[in-house]
């Protein structure tokens, strides 16, 4: 993401983090490598050079290619992770996950992916975006969590030439919330390169938030296995304020992980997909929920994902059933079930009715 209007994006994310959900266009959020690997030792700003036959810049990590060029589709799976601030930079801190094509040793990219903000005090935000290089980044509308798995793919549809203006088939899709986007886009690329990339977007560079790692399994490009090479293909990060995200080794050519790391880069062994588990739900009703002296309730409950329940004010066993209480007050009655995604409670009550009461026939 090599920002036109960095300054927008970091007060776009103060607002988030003070107010809550993001505003519809993340402006100017994507970033091209400018020189292809054969011309990678060093740029005037020094952003990217090589290193151990592996090419190093200040804003991507992941892998790029492009020796089966031209490109008409990608693909990427990835898990957005959970994000910290390590502060070393004393700012909003930022990271992005991506599938792209095009925007390796050329002035063209068409990218979208997720990416994830946090601050000392707020945070941390989850987006989806896409972007057409040099316009700027779109926010997509729908909400994504850490944890959630989301496959990224972008394929050429028409006029599928690197001379043409191309027609490009967008598409997000969130495993995990069940949610899927697609869009039609116009758009002339040089199809030139394909990208799986973590990211500090800005330009000049953001600092980089503390990802842990994020995993891309699978990747494909043109439809097929890229048979990625860390040598070859790898690309590691090192931004100015000491941060770093460095890539794995590739397994079987098409899924590898990068690790965020402070100083040096981490060392990074492709990992796999963390699935959280299932959140633990409850629930509890009272039958009937008025009663007069002397008569009882029966209180329901159920939950899912719980192991088991325990009730407040009368016994439960089990994960649902029933029971039967005499309150002589109006009484207000919890279960509590508990999970492998946590705790859940619910509340019932049994309200006791008035006496009715009469004098001289007139009753109340």
């Amino acid at each position: 993401m090599k920002t036109k209007l960095a300054y927008w994006l970091h007060t776009a994310a103060l607002a988030v983090l003070a107010s809550g959900p993001a505003v519809a266009d993340i402006d100017g959020a994507s970033a091209r490598l400018t020189n292809s690997p054969m011309h990678a030792d060093h740029t005037p700003d020094g952003s990217i050079r090589r290193i151990r036959n592996s090419i190093v810049t200040a804003y991507w990590s992941g892998y790029a290619v492009n020796a089966s060029a031209p490109y008409t589709s990608a693909s990427g799976t990835f898990q957005i992770p959970s994000v910290t601030y390590d502060g070393l930079a004393n700012t909003i801190e930022y990271v992005s996950q991506w599938v792209g094509i095009g925007g390796y040793g050329d002035s063209t990219l068409i990218q979208l992916g997720a990416m994830e903000w946090v601050g000392s005090s707020g945070g941390p935000s989850y987006v989806v975006w896409y972007e057409l290089y040099p316009a700027g980044a779109v926010q997509v509308p729908r909400s994504v969590n850490p944890g959630d798995i989301i496959t990224a793919s972008l394929q050429c549809t028409a006029a599928c030439s690197p001379g043409s203006v191309q027609t490009w088939q967008l598409n997000l899709t969130d495993q995990t919330a069940g949610w899927s986007w697609t869009q039609n886009f116009q758009y002339q690329s040089s199809m030139g390169s394909a990208e799986w990339i973590t990211e500090a977007p800005g330009w000049p560079t953001l600092p980089l938030a503390n990802y842990g790692q994020v995993t891309f399994d699978p990747v494909d490009a043109n439809g097929l296995n890229p048979n990625l090479s860390l040598s070859a293909n790898g690309v590691i990060m090192q931004d100015p304020y000491g941060e770093t995200s460095n890539p794995s080794a590739p397994v079987n050519g098409d899924v590898f992980s990068t690790c965020w790391g402070a100083g040096s880069p981490t060392p990074c062994t492709a990992g796999s997909f963390t699935i959280p588990p299932p959140d633990t739900t409850a629930s509890l009703s009272a039958n009937p929920k008025t009663i007069s002296s002397g008569q009882s309730s029966t209180l329901s409950w159920s939950s899912t994902n719980a192991t088991s329940c325990a009730g407040s004010g009368f016994s439960a066993s089990g994960t649902s059933g029933s029971a039967v209480v005499h309150p002589t007050v109006t009484t207000s009655y919890s279960v509590t079930c508990t999970g492998n995604g946590g705790s859940a409670s619910a509340l019932a009550t049994v309200t006791m009715s008035s006496p009715t009461t009469c004098h001289a026939k007139k009753c109340r």
